[in-house]
Protein backbone atom coordinates (compact mmCIF):
# COMPACT_ATOMS: atom_id res chain seq x y z
CA UNK A 1 0.00 0.00 0.00
CA UNK A 2 3.07 2.58 1.02
CA UNK A 3 4.44 1.86 -2.01
CA UNK A 4 1.34 2.44 -4.07
CA UNK A 5 0.95 5.99 -2.44
CA UNK A 6 4.96 7.18 -3.42
CA UNK A 7 4.46 5.68 -6.66
CA UNK A 8 1.44 7.31 -7.37
CA UNK A 9 2.83 10.55 -6.13
CA UNK A 10 6.00 10.31 -7.94
CA UNK A 11 4.29 10.05 -10.66
CA UNK A 12 1.96 12.57 -10.26
CA UNK A 13 5.21 15.27 -9.36
CA UNK A 14 6.69 14.15 -12.67
CA UNK A 15 3.59 15.03 -14.19
CA UNK A 16 2.97 18.64 -12.53
CA UNK A 17 7.40 19.23 -13.19
CA UNK A 18 6.54 18.88 -17.25
CA UNK A 19 7.22 21.87 -19.38
CA UNK A 20 3.89 21.32 -20.84
CA UNK A 21 2.17 22.21 -17.26
CA UNK A 22 3.90 26.19 -17.66
CA UNK A 23 2.06 26.77 -20.88
CA UNK A 24 -0.78 24.54 -21.48
CA UNK A 25 -3.25 25.45 -18.83
CA UNK A 26 -3.05 29.26 -20.06
CA UNK A 27 -3.24 28.23 -23.66
CA UNK A 28 -6.62 26.66 -22.90
CA UNK A 29 -8.19 28.97 -20.33
CA UNK A 30 -7.79 31.78 -22.98
CA UNK A 31 -9.38 29.94 -25.23
CA UNK A 32 -12.39 28.73 -22.96
CA UNK A 33 -12.99 32.68 -21.97
CA UNK A 34 -12.76 33.17 -25.60
CA UNK A 35 -15.53 30.36 -26.37
CA UNK A 36 -17.44 31.04 -23.15
CA UNK A 37 -19.97 33.41 -24.41
CA UNK A 38 -20.43 32.07 -27.45
CA UNK A 39 -21.28 28.51 -25.76
CA UNK A 40 -23.72 30.79 -23.77
CA UNK A 41 -25.40 31.90 -26.84
CA UNK A 42 -26.21 29.02 -28.28
CA UNK A 43 -27.26 27.19 -24.79
CA UNK A 44 -30.03 30.26 -24.44
CA UNK A 45 -30.80 29.57 -27.75
CA UNK A 46 -31.33 26.13 -27.14
CA UNK A 47 -32.95 26.31 -23.70
CA UNK A 48 -35.43 28.77 -25.36
CA UNK A 49 -36.82 26.28 -27.67
CA UNK A 50 -36.87 23.75 -25.40
CA UNK A 51 -38.90 25.93 -23.01
CA UNK A 52 -35.77 25.05 -20.58
CA UNK A 53 -35.01 27.50 -17.18
CA UNK A 54 -31.77 29.98 -17.36
CA UNK A 55 -32.11 29.95 -13.83
CA UNK A 56 -30.08 26.79 -12.87
CA UNK A 57 -26.75 28.15 -14.76
CA UNK A 58 -27.83 31.94 -13.02
CA UNK A 59 -28.31 29.89 -9.58
CA UNK A 60 -24.95 27.83 -9.93
CA UNK A 61 -22.86 31.33 -11.16
CA UNK A 62 -24.52 33.60 -8.72
CA UNK A 63 -23.79 30.56 -5.80
CA UNK A 64 -20.24 30.07 -7.14
CA UNK A 65 -19.35 34.24 -7.55
CA UNK A 66 -21.65 36.80 -7.03
CA UNK A 67 -24.67 38.13 -8.75
CA UNK A 68 -22.56 40.42 -10.53
CA UNK A 69 -20.85 38.18 -12.35
CA UNK A 70 -23.60 35.57 -13.44
CA UNK A 71 -25.40 39.45 -15.04
CA UNK A 72 -22.10 39.64 -17.35
CA UNK A 73 -22.29 36.40 -18.54
CA UNK A 74 -25.89 35.82 -19.36
CA UNK A 75 -26.94 39.27 -19.20
CA UNK A 76 -25.97 39.32 -23.25
CA UNK A 77 -28.09 35.82 -23.40
CA UNK A 78 -31.19 36.61 -22.20
CA UNK A 79 -32.92 38.26 -25.29
CA UNK A 80 -33.29 35.72 -28.47
CA UNK A 81 -34.67 37.15 -31.51
CA UNK A 82 -34.46 34.44 -34.05
CA UNK A 83 -33.67 35.63 -37.45
CA UNK A 84 -31.45 35.38 -40.19
CA UNK A 85 -29.16 37.50 -38.69
CA UNK A 86 -29.30 36.04 -35.23
CA UNK A 87 -28.64 32.23 -36.95
CA UNK A 88 -25.67 33.53 -38.80
CA UNK A 89 -24.34 35.16 -35.50
CA UNK A 90 -25.17 31.37 -33.92
CA UNK A 91 -23.28 29.86 -36.54
CA UNK A 92 -20.11 32.56 -36.21
CA UNK A 93 -20.78 32.04 -32.60
CA UNK A 94 -20.33 28.02 -32.62
CA UNK A 95 -17.36 28.00 -34.77
CA UNK A 96 -15.87 30.65 -32.43
CA UNK A 97 -16.88 28.55 -29.62
CA UNK A 98 -14.76 25.13 -30.55
CA UNK A 99 -11.34 27.32 -30.66
CA UNK A 100 -11.55 26.00 -27.42
CA UNK A 101 -12.25 22.19 -28.33
CA UNK A 102 -9.75 22.94 -30.58
CA UNK A 103 -6.97 24.11 -28.32
CA UNK A 104 -7.97 20.80 -25.82
CA UNK A 105 -6.97 18.65 -29.00
CA UNK A 106 -3.83 20.52 -29.48
CA UNK A 107 -2.53 20.07 -25.77
CA UNK A 108 -3.66 16.07 -25.99
CA UNK A 109 -1.48 16.04 -28.96
CA UNK A 110 1.28 17.58 -26.94
CA UNK A 111 1.17 15.69 -23.98
CA UNK A 112 0.85 12.44 -25.84
CA UNK A 113 4.00 13.44 -28.28
CA UNK A 114 1.48 12.77 -31.59
CA UNK A 115 2.06 15.14 -34.26
CA UNK A 116 -0.98 17.44 -35.18
CA UNK A 117 -3.59 15.84 -38.03
CA UNK A 118 -4.19 18.53 -40.46
CA UNK A 119 -6.35 21.85 -39.83
CA UNK A 120 -9.15 20.80 -41.38
CA UNK A 121 -9.48 17.27 -39.26
CA UNK A 122 -9.06 19.23 -36.29
CA UNK A 123 -11.31 22.06 -36.89
CA UNK A 124 -14.12 19.26 -37.70
CA UNK A 125 -13.29 17.17 -34.47
CA UNK A 126 -13.22 20.10 -32.28
CA UNK A 127 -17.03 21.42 -33.83
CA UNK A 128 -18.01 17.37 -32.68
CA UNK A 129 -15.92 17.82 -28.97
CA UNK A 130 -18.50 21.39 -28.51
CA UNK A 131 -21.34 19.80 -29.58
CA UNK A 132 -20.63 17.74 -26.72
CA UNK A 133 -19.84 20.35 -24.54
CA UNK A 134 -23.03 21.94 -24.78
CA UNK A 135 -24.75 18.81 -24.87
CA UNK A 136 -23.21 17.81 -21.13
CA UNK A 137 -24.96 21.56 -19.97
CA UNK A 138 -28.17 20.69 -21.64
CA UNK A 139 -28.04 17.53 -19.62
CA UNK A 140 -27.19 19.16 -16.22
CA UNK A 141 -30.21 21.44 -17.61
CA UNK A 142 -32.86 18.93 -18.43
CA UNK A 143 -32.15 17.04 -14.71
CA UNK A 144 -32.66 20.41 -13.44
CA UNK A 145 -35.48 21.32 -15.14
CA UNK A 146 -37.27 17.92 -14.53
CA UNK A 147 -36.11 17.06 -10.86
CA UNK A 148 -37.90 20.92 -9.92
CA UNK A 149 -40.85 19.16 -12.19
CA UNK A 150 -41.21 16.08 -10.43
CA UNK A 151 -41.71 18.31 -7.02
CA UNK A 152 -44.10 20.70 -8.90
CA UNK A 153 -46.31 17.76 -9.97
CA UNK A 154 -46.30 15.95 -6.17
CA UNK A 155 -47.09 19.46 -4.68
CA UNK A 156 -50.20 19.65 -6.96
CA UNK A 157 -51.28 16.06 -6.22
CA UNK A 158 -52.98 15.01 -2.82
CA UNK A 159 -50.05 13.48 -1.13
CA UNK A 160 -49.34 14.45 2.20
CA UNK A 161 -46.93 16.41 2.68
CA UNK A 162 -44.17 14.79 4.48
CA UNK A 163 -44.03 12.02 1.60
CA UNK A 164 -43.20 14.73 -0.22
CA UNK A 165 -40.64 16.74 1.91
CA UNK A 166 -38.98 13.00 1.65
CA UNK A 167 -38.63 12.66 -1.81
CA UNK A 168 -37.59 16.63 -2.31
CA UNK A 169 -34.55 15.57 0.09
CA UNK A 170 -33.96 12.66 -2.20
CA UNK A 171 -34.13 14.51 -5.72
CA UNK A 172 -31.59 16.98 -3.58
CA UNK A 173 -29.25 14.32 -2.25
CA UNK A 174 -29.25 12.82 -5.62
CA UNK A 175 -28.60 15.91 -8.02
CA UNK A 176 -24.89 16.12 -7.06
CA UNK A 177 -23.75 11.74 -7.75
CA UNK A 178 -25.97 12.48 -10.68
CA UNK A 179 -24.83 15.68 -11.76
CA UNK A 180 -20.98 14.60 -11.01
CA UNK A 181 -21.72 11.78 -12.81
CA UNK A 182 -22.59 13.45 -16.31
CA UNK A 183 -20.12 15.61 -15.73
CA UNK A 184 -17.23 12.40 -15.67
CA UNK A 185 -19.02 10.67 -18.18
CA UNK A 186 -18.76 13.55 -20.58
CA UNK A 187 -15.08 14.28 -19.62
CA UNK A 188 -14.12 10.39 -20.41
CA UNK A 189 -15.86 11.27 -23.70
CA UNK A 190 -13.52 14.25 -24.68
CA UNK A 191 -10.47 12.34 -23.50
CA UNK A 192 -10.81 9.57 -25.49
CA UNK A 193 -11.58 12.00 -28.49
CA UNK A 194 -9.29 14.56 -28.05
CA UNK A 195 -5.62 12.72 -29.00
CA UNK A 196 -5.12 12.28 -32.84
CA UNK A 197 -4.95 8.63 -31.79
CA UNK A 198 -6.59 5.76 -31.02
CA UNK A 199 -7.51 5.73 -27.01
CA UNK A 200 -9.33 3.21 -25.52
CA UNK A 201 -12.65 4.15 -23.31
CA UNK A 202 -10.54 2.29 -20.31
CA UNK A 203 -7.85 4.31 -20.39
CA UNK A 204 -9.20 7.61 -19.54
CA UNK A 205 -10.96 6.65 -15.98
CA UNK A 206 -8.61 7.80 -13.44
CA UNK A 207 -8.17 10.75 -15.46
CA UNK A 208 -11.32 11.46 -15.71
CA UNK A 209 -12.21 10.94 -12.59
CA UNK A 210 -9.48 13.04 -11.15
CA UNK A 211 -10.72 16.08 -13.63
CA UNK A 212 -14.16 15.57 -12.26
CA UNK A 213 -13.30 15.69 -8.82
CA UNK A 214 -10.71 18.60 -9.30
CA UNK A 215 -13.52 20.71 -11.07
CA UNK A 216 -15.80 20.41 -8.21
CA UNK A 217 -13.37 20.75 -5.32
CA UNK A 218 -12.18 23.84 -7.01
CA UNK A 219 -14.95 25.90 -8.11
CA UNK A 220 -16.47 25.04 -4.25
CA UNK A 221 -12.77 26.38 -2.44
CA UNK A 222 -12.75 28.96 -5.48
CA UNK A 223 -16.09 30.00 -4.69
CA UNK A 224 -15.74 30.57 -0.89
CA UNK A 225 -12.77 32.46 -1.12
CA UNK A 226 -14.29 34.58 -4.09
CA UNK A 227 -17.24 35.46 -1.52
CA UNK A 228 -15.25 35.84 2.30
CA UNK A 229 -11.72 36.73 1.22
CA UNK A 230 -11.14 37.97 -2.22
CA UNK A 231 -11.26 41.39 -2.91
CA UNK A 232 -10.27 42.02 -6.33
CA UNK A 233 -12.64 45.35 -6.97
CA UNK A 234 -9.60 47.03 -4.98
CA UNK A 235 -7.13 46.12 -7.54
CA UNK A 236 -9.05 45.71 -11.12
CA UNK A 237 -12.39 47.62 -10.45
CA UNK A 238 -15.02 46.78 -13.03
CA UNK A 239 -12.69 44.20 -14.50
CA UNK A 240 -12.64 41.73 -11.55
CA UNK A 241 -15.83 39.73 -12.59
CA UNK A 242 -14.10 38.86 -15.65
CA UNK A 243 -10.57 38.83 -13.74
CA UNK A 244 -12.48 36.23 -11.28
CA UNK A 245 -13.70 34.31 -14.67
CA UNK A 246 -10.03 34.04 -16.26
CA UNK A 247 -8.51 32.72 -12.80
CA UNK A 248 -11.32 29.99 -12.52
CA UNK A 249 -10.88 28.90 -16.09
CA UNK A 250 -7.20 28.84 -15.34
CA UNK A 251 -7.44 26.41 -12.01
CA UNK A 252 -10.20 24.20 -14.17
CA UNK A 253 -7.82 24.33 -16.58
CA UNK A 254 -4.97 23.01 -15.31
CA UNK A 255 -6.94 20.07 -13.15
CA UNK A 256 -8.14 19.20 -17.17
CA UNK A 257 -4.38 19.35 -18.33
CA UNK A 258 -3.21 17.40 -15.28
CA UNK A 259 -6.12 14.46 -16.08
CA UNK A 260 -4.21 14.11 -19.72
CA UNK A 261 -1.17 13.82 -18.39
CA UNK A 262 -2.44 11.49 -15.75
CA UNK A 263 -3.99 9.29 -18.82
CA UNK A 264 -0.57 9.57 -20.94
CA UNK A 265 1.45 8.71 -17.52
CA UNK A 266 -0.96 5.58 -17.60
CA UNK A 267 -0.48 4.31 -21.08
CA UNK A 268 3.21 4.23 -20.35
CA UNK A 269 3.14 2.79 -17.57
CA UNK A 270 0.95 0.24 -19.21
CA UNK A 271 3.24 0.01 -22.31
CA UNK A 272 6.29 -0.36 -20.00
CA UNK A 273 4.83 -3.59 -17.75
CA UNK A 274 3.39 -4.76 -21.44
CA UNK A 275 7.00 -4.97 -22.76
CA UNK A 276 8.63 -6.56 -19.09
CA UNK A 277 6.60 -9.72 -19.95
CA UNK A 278 7.30 -10.28 -23.20
CA UNK A 279 10.68 -9.86 -22.29
CA UNK A 280 10.17 -12.04 -19.52
CA UNK A 281 8.55 -14.83 -21.75
CA UNK A 282 11.33 -14.53 -24.26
Amino acid sequence: MREKIKRGASNFFKIITKPEMEILPGHLAFSFVISIVPTLTILTYIASIFHFDLQFINDFISQAFSQEFADMLLGVNMIVKADWNFFLTLIIAYIIASNGAASVIASSNMIYGIKNSSFFKRRLKSLFMILIIILLFVFLLIFSVFGNKIIEMLQIMDISEKIITNITLVISVLKGPISWFIIFFFIKIIFTMAPDKKIKSNEVNKGAIFTTIGFVVITYIYSLYTTHFANYDVFYGNLASIVVLMIWLYLLSYVFTIGLALNYREEVITLEKTQKLVTVEK
